[in-house]
């Protein structure tokens, strides 16, 4: 019996010696691949005195629709481990507001930025609150700060914004593929890769990265890290491992989806009823897509929580994760979105754990976004600066709120703010409060009764003028109409000694253009390819050279000039209309190749100064437009006045000459009219001799009178050219030679179709021929 059991333990032994060999192998051999990793960890001596933080921020995550319950890694490594802050809420409910917040812990009046498009990554933003976030005060005291994911919703990746040693920010919002990204000043796009190119991995890999190439090059040094996710906002892209999940969960429907319509809440809701069933099915939908695209933010926070572990920083690292606002499918009728003043858009999740927080402690007290950026300074040691408006809630995490802690005050109350209120949104505002107590209201009609009194409501409608009064003899009241083809600018004044013929030309019937299209469509080669169509009558309105012209258009304007002063009183479209002094305020901004307006400081600094230089800026556009609107009206008299196509050639080399100053030959000449298509033309043009008249018909279809020699426009039709359009869109004049191109022998179509049949026959003949061969 003694040497049995003997035997039992020496096998046991054996057994156990074994077993932990075969345990242990694994692990020295990652040792050895990594010696020199493990080795720096091994000599180190101390950690950084300040505990690292980490900030992971999703994008339009709600709270109350159970998106978290379907994150059970982060549930488990920061609820289980840390805090829960059971009432956490945002003041503005919309991207760039609520991340401008995060990063400077100021409310949305204070930084300026009341959406996603007014001042968000602006200048005016960079120049002043962007150098305030809370980077740039963890840098000056030694922190290695990074930022991944998305920034602001207008962020063009041009910079890299101050405080952010490590910076990889996505460019304008959040997507998951087909992106591009600054990375540390370079631009690099990604494509449609899941391997290489997704989004939420990216982030997670590069955040990691850093933190582990932080510690062991500076291990004496903290590092603070914010993972700013695209999931769930859309497209909702998720990982291919995750698109078969969640088939049938449909926690999003809490007690107020659906409830509709609301008639103690606001207008928007008061007038909102219940969704359709396409609506209903689009709600499941998206949010089933939303809790896939979370999936990928779960994997990611278990990997930073355990490369924290693996590196020996998590007892010493502050892990915060929130979303910028929440999100609504469906409650109380709307569909999808945010921006809403309600708790479903508000509320946010937010879980902290790290150095001196109770595990699994839930705190009640109200905290807002503002209180992040001070909490954050708060953990490194900092003291909030005074521009912030939040506090700091450290110490509500340290001693599990506010309940063992009687002597600290905290807020009952927080402030929620819409965004930016338009000028038309404002008047809205001011009439329903004057309705409301009948202060100062004044109906429409009264209104409109006091406008028509005011001279720039008078009719005849003036140059510029948009709207004039009249009397309605029907209801009585006054109303105000749009002034219509109103002439800017153009006085017409009459010539004198200028002789026109009479109005002769008249319009052609149906019967002719039936007769004139058999007569083009008989004396053309390709009749298949044209179809012929009548425009409408165009003037014979055409000048003598380049300076009849100049000087015609001289005289519209009321301005007969003579050659010199023409230079000196031209009144030049583009003239610079400010003076020396508001030039130089104009010249403090500009606009680079980027397309980014950069100006210089003073502008930001100084109020008169940007006063005077919006002012100047004013005037100038208002200027502008004058003049504009003066090019229009040159354009539609060229457009007008211009020539035929046997007058293009050789304008180039006419020199400007006024009317005073020019000559005309006098003599009688014949000139060769364009032929009006009839049925008694036949094709041959007619030769009018005006010279009896005391009138002369020059080349270029001007009216010279004899004894005035004075060249003038006449205000009536000389001609009336019925122009036709090819199938390809070309004008064809009555002069072409392709129209009046008369074929020898007569043939008609079905001559011109067989003769086509009788050549195909024949080549295909010739190919057989050539085949049997």
């Amino acid at each position: 019996m003694r040497v049995s059991a003997t035997t039992t333990l020496g096998v046991a032994f054996c057994l156990l010696v074994t077993l932990h060999y075969v345990e242990s192998r694994p692990k020295e051999q990652s040792r050895r691949k990594h010696g020199r990793y493990y080795q720096r960890r091994a000599s180190r001596k101390t950690k950084s005195d300040k505990p690292n933080i980490v900030v992971v921020m999703t994008d339009d995550q709600d709270s109350l629709l159970g998106s978290m319950d379907y994150m059970p890694k982060t549930m488990s490594l920061l609820q289980d481990f840390g805090a829960t802050m059971k009432n956490a809420f945002v003041s503005t409910p919309m991207c760039c507001p609520s991340r401008s917040s995060f990063l400077t812990g100021m409310y949305v009046h204070n930084h300026n930025v009341y959406t996603n498009n007014d001042n968000c990554s602006s200048p005016q933003w960079q120049m002043t609150h962007e150098r305030r976030n809370f980077a740039t005060y963890l840098s000056n005291v030694g922190y290695r700060t990074g930022y991944f994911g998305k920034y602001l919703n207008e962020y063009n990746g041009s910079y890299i914004p101050p405080g952010w040693r490590e910076w990889v920010g996505l460019i304008k919002n959040s997507r998951f593929y087909n992106y591009s990204v600054n990375f540390n000043g370079r631009i690099t796009k990604h494509k449609d890769n899941y391997y290489k190119d997704y989004l939420t991995d990216l982030i997670a890999n590069d955040s990691v990265t850093f933190l582990k190439v932080s510690k062991q090059i500076y291990p004496q040094k903290p590092v603070m890290m914010v993972l700013a996710m695209p999931a769930p906002h859309g497209p909702e892209d998720s990982a291919p491992q995750y698109q078969h999940l969640f088939e049938n969960v449909t926690s999003h429907r809490t007690p107020s989806w659906n409830y509709a319509p609301n008639p103690d809440k606001q207008w928007l809701l008061q007038h909102t009823g219940k969704m359709e069933p396409i609506h209903i099915e689009f709600t499941d939908l998206l949010y089933r897509k939303r809790l896939q695209t979370l999936q990928s933010v779960d994997d990611a926070v278990y990997k930073v929580v355990k490369e924290l572990d693996n590196l020996g920083e998590l007892d010493n690292t502050y892990i915060l994760y929130t979303s910028d606002h929440g999100y609504h499918l469906g409650q109380f009728g709307l569909v999808k979105g945010k921006a809403m003043p309600y708790e479903f858009d508000v509320r946010v999740p937010l879980y902290i754990r790290g150095p001196g927080i109770r595990p699994k402690s839930v705190i009640s007290e109200m905290v807002q976004m503002i209180d992040l950026a001070p909490t954050i300074l708060d953990m490194a040691g900092i003291a909030a600066p005074e521009q912030m408006d939040g506090e700091s809630f450290l110490k509500l995490l340290q001693n599990g709120g506010r309940n063992e802690a009687v002597d600290l005050p905290w807020r009952d109350t927080i402030l929620l703010e819409r965004g930016k209120i338009t000028a038309r949104k404002i008047k809205i505002r001011e009439k329903m409060e004057a309705m409301k107590n009948n202060i100062g209201f004044v109906s429409k009609d009264n209104r409109v009764m006091s406008d028509c009194s005011k001279p720039e409501f008078q009719v005849p409608c003036k140059p510029y003028q948009k709207w004039f009064c009249h009397h309605d003899q029907i209801t009585g009241k006054y109303r105000m109409t749009k002034c219509r083809n109103i002439q800017k600018d153009r006085h017409h004044i009459k010539k004198k000694n200028c002789i026109c013929p009479p109005k002769t030309q008249k319009a052609i019937n149906k019967r002719e253009k039936r007769i004139q299209k058999k007569f083009l469509l008989s004396h053309i080669n390709y009749p298949h390819k044209f179809k012929p169509r009548f425009i409408r009558n165009k003037r014979s309105e055409y000048l003598d050279d380049v300076s009849a012209q100049l000087s015609h258009y001289e005289g519209k304007l009321g301005r007969i000039r003579t050659r010199r002063s023409f230079a000196s009183d031209y009144d030049d479209p583009f003239a610079f209309p400010l003076s020396i002094e508001e030039y130089n305020y104009v010249k403090k901004c500009r606009v680079l190749l980027n397309d980014t307006v950069v100006c210089t400081k003073d502008i930001y600094v100084d109020v008169n100064t940007w006063k005077k230089h919006k002012q100047s800026l004013d005037k100038l556009i208002e200027h502008y437009k004058q003049q504009i609107d003066k090019l229009k009206e040159i354009r539609k008299y060229l457009k007008h006045s211009r020539p035929t196509d046997q007058q293009t050639g050789g304008l180039a080399d006419v020199t400007m000459e006024t009317s005073e100053t020019m000559t005309t030959e006098t003599t009688p000449m014949t000139t060769r009219q364009p032929i009006r298509l009839g049925s008694r033309d036949r094709g041959r043009p007619r030769n009018n001799n005006k010279a009896k008249t005391g009138l002369m018909i020059t080349d270029n279809k001007s009216v010279i009178s004899s004894d005035q020699q004075q060249v003038c426009r006449c205000n009536t039709p000389l001609r009336s050219d019925y122009l036709l359009r090819d199938r390809v869109g070309r004008k064809l004049s009555a002069d072409d030679p392709l129209i009046y191109k008369v074929r020898r022998r007569k043939t008609n179509r079905h001559q011109r179709n067989q003769e086509r049949k009788k050549r195909k026959k024949r080549k295909n003949l010739k190919r057989r021929t050539v085949t049997k061969l």
